[in-house]
């Protein structure tokens, strides 16, 4: 992802595979997303937050919680070369065995290989 990959990967150099940001539930408004480490586990010990926007300056929840998960190897990704509407993808890199993220009213369902 930081470099590319042939021409339709274009290079985004500030890449984090646990981080994402964009439209995820096609609102007009930027949402993000970020993985966290559940500290209580010594597996499957992976966590995916995404959290709706606009931000201001109040607490807030996320609008969805996956926990239980193994993306050890794995990341984030939103956007192009993909088709609209973008939807957040979590997977091994290089791979079809990924979830993809589905609005669902203010939530979401992570659907796809791993999650059904």
């Amino acid at each position: 992802m930081k470099t590319g990959y042939g021409g339709d990967w274009k290079p985004v150099s500030d890449y984090h595979p646990y981080v994402a940001t964009g439209d995820f539930n096609s609102d007009g408004v930027s949402d993000f997303a970020i993985v966290v480490i559940d500290l209580s586990k010594s597996a499957q010990n992976f966590v995916l937050l995404v959290f709706n926007g606009p931000f201001g300056s109040k607490a807030a929840s996320p609008a969805f919680v996956e926990s239980g998960l193994d993306l050890r190897g794995q990341g984030l990704s939103f956007g192009p070369p993909r088709p609209k509407p973008y939807r957040l993808v979590v997977g091994p890199f290089e791979s079809d065995n990924t979830a993809i993220l589905i609005p669902r009213g203010h939530t979401y369902k992570l659907q796809g290989n791993e999650s059904d």
